[in-house]
């Protein structure tokens, strides 16, 4: 099978699902290929129809994009906290 640029899809934080690592590593960051598309009509029609294929170690998150940016705020350790 060959994939063209085009069908490559990234994840977006905030416009998009929310998409995680299957392993646990936490959401994908912004900018990450998360998987491509391919064309899956079945030829009885001219619609298009497109179908995601996410790459075997991403995974649809089941929390929404306000989780993990709490979540990834509360564990920056670069975040400085003033009293």
């Amino acid at each position: 099978m060959r994939i063209k640029s085009s069908q490559i899809i990234y994840s977006e934080h905030g416009y998009d699902e929310c998409f995680e690592y299957k392993t646990g590593m936490g959401r994908v960051p912004d900018g990450i290929a998360i998987g491509y598309e391919v064309d899956a009509s079945n030829g009885y029609n001219d619609n298009p129809c497109v179908e995601l294929i996410l790459f075997e170690d991403i995974k649809y998150s089941k929390y929404d994009h306000d989780y993990w940016d709490n979540y990834e705020l509360e564990h920056d350790i670069n975040r400085i906290i003033l009293p």
